[in-house]
């Protein structure tokens, strides 16, 4: 997918460098205050005081309710759950290195704004590179986040009750193939499905053994690693924890909170 200078692979990853054939849709981005291939330089000071800032401003049912929006009539709801819940204990933790919390910031990171949001609006969410999640919060205090329709409040109800169907033992990677066989959420590739159940991770309805919701404590990231050296096998590269840990089980009190906004 080209989006203004961005070929986004399936995976949600951009490949290439070169520039796009369209030097007038350029210039209207531009002018339109989304600068193509023009990173932001912040330190991890500065993104965890404006992800605390903004965190502080969104309400979790709201979040929430953009999660359930995210499956369908609004894609770009899908990684503030994500998002949100990393920034929700910053401002309390322990700060270690550098005057920040070990919450998995380089000292500075180089942020392409738009190519984060562009991702967001595609659909795609995850819980890796946190530097990533601060356009996400501030778009999200700034503008408001998605409410969800009739039709997505019964795909979460339909994507529960598949949860709760799968056996013990059912790993992330046969639940995802279970999501996509039921053809629950339209137009999603393996990754942004992955996304979906990482975000139900996140939240803790889908309950991991090695690591607990961060919707309930701040995570440090050597916890977060320490968890994935926990698991039994070689689990997939592709898929973080705490969703890798899953194996069957749904938190029905989570679930309720959810089916509630």
């Amino acid at each position: 997918m080209r989006c203004y200078g961005y070929r986004f692979t399936r995976a949600g990853t951009v490949k290439g460098n070169d520039p796009s054939d369209a030097p007038a849709d350029l210039a209207a981005a531009h002018g339109a205050g989304w600068p193509v291939r023009e990173p932001e330089r912040w330190s991890a000071g500065e993104i965890v005081e404006r992800a605390v800032e903004a965190a502080t401003a969104l309400d979790e049912g709201a979040v929430l309710a953009a999660f359930v929006a995210g499956l369908g009539s609004a894609p770009r709801g899908r990684q503030t759950i994500i998002s949100y819940g990393w920034a929700r204990f910053l401002r309390a933790a322990a700060r270690h290195a550098g005057g920040v919390p070990d919450c998995g910031l380089d000292p500075a990171s180089d942020v392409d704004v738009t190519q984060v949001l562009l991702r967001l609006s595609l659909g795609w969410a995850w819980n890796e590179i946190p530097a990533g999640y601060l356009p996400d919060l501030e778009a999200a205090a700034s503008e408001g986040l998605p409410e969800p329709d009739a039709e997505d409040r019964v795909r979460l109800r339909a994507l529960l009750d598949l949860i709760r169907s799968s056996p013990a033992g059912t790993t992330p990677s046969e639940l995802e193939k279970q999501l996509a066989r039921a053809k629950l959420v339209p137009g999603t590739d393996k990754y942004q499905r992955y996304g979906i159940l990482i975000g139900l991770s996140e939240f803790g309805i889908l309950p991991s053994p090695v690591l607990p919701s961060m919707w309930d404590q701040f995570i440090p990231t050597a916890e977060r690693h320490a968890a994935y050296r926990l698991l039994r096998g070689a689990p997939r590269s592709d898929i973080t924890v705490p969703l890798a840990g899953w194996r069957g089980g749904i938190d029905e009190r989570r679930a309720a909170r959810m089916l509630a906004v």
